[in-house]
């Protein structure tokens, strides 16, 4: 079902399916108060004071999903700039990367004036998309990676010069010395784990055939299975089998 949004007076359609069923965050990471004490590890020479408040957040779980966040926004920007596909961690051989939108979908938009913003003599007719893959070889179907306004402008940006979108691959060794720069008093082997778990812990959810829909100030990121008309039907399915898994998790904690 598509959602809908009042913005300035007027009612905007924000997205064609039901966002409401995907995981948050705060889903992926809750608020435990020891998984965030292993992680925030104050720097040696770090001034005195509590971690969060120097990032400006309410709580040491809110930091923990600032520096994923930080983390999975990096990327996607190198991505949408032209400059990369990444790697997740190994041993996964998971991978984000410039794709292309289903050219039915591109004459559509096309014939109806909806591509004005895009050069097509420069992009060879095509739209470009990031996209998520679980492997190269694997027949699961892609993710689509819904991107925040900003982003869009640079895949746009690039894309309008004509010049290709890169596919060197990149790890997370490459994005660190960002996120280290970013959170300079915490120690940079537990932002590292930290990142790693993160980024581990989105794509096990991914597998389970989750969606996820991340937010910060410059909009929402969402990883979203491009399912048609059976989206919201299909992804209804996955949250019961996500509410029955916590329960059964649960029973199972109560006779341990």
């Amino acid at each position: 079902m598509a959602q809908y949004a009042v913005k300035d007076g007027v009612t905007v359609k924000v997205a064609a399916y039901d966002t409401s069923l995907m995981l948050t965050l705060p889903d992926i990471i809750p608020n435990d108060r020891n998984f965030a004490k292993r992680y925030l590890v104050r720097k040696e020479g770090a001034p005195e004071g509590k971690l969060r408040n120097f990032y400006n957040c309410k709580d040491n779980s809110a930091l923990l999903r600032k520096i994923i966040m930080t983390a999975v926004s990096g990327i996607l920007w190198e991505v949408a700039s032209g400059f990369c596909r990444f790697n997740f961690p190994a041993p996964s051989k998971a991978f984000i990367y410039m794709g292309w939108q289903n050219q039915d979908i591109v004459k559509s938009k096309a014939k109806h004036g909806k591509l004005g913003y895009l050069d097509l003599m420069q992009t060879d007719y095509k739209v470009p998309y990031i996209t998520f893959k679980f492997s190269p070889k694997t027949h699961k179907k892609e993710l689509k990676v819904y991107v925040n306004k900003p982003m869009y402008a640079a895949i746009v940006e690039h894309a309008n010069t004509g010049e290709k979108f890169s596919n060197r691959p990149r790890d997370i060794e490459y994005f660190l010395p960002y996120i280290y720069d970013t959170f300079p008093y915490i120690e940079e082997s537990c932002l590292k784990s930290l990142v790693i778990y993160g980024l581990n812990t989105i794509l096990y959810h991914l597998k389970l055939g989750e969606e996820i829909r991340l937010r910060n100030a410059d909009g929402e990121i969402r990883f979203f299975r491009a399912l048609g008309n059976a989206h919201d039907k299909i992804m209804r399915e996955v949250v019961q089998r996500r509410i029955l898994r916590k329960h059964n998790e649960k029973y199972d904690q109560f006779f341990i």
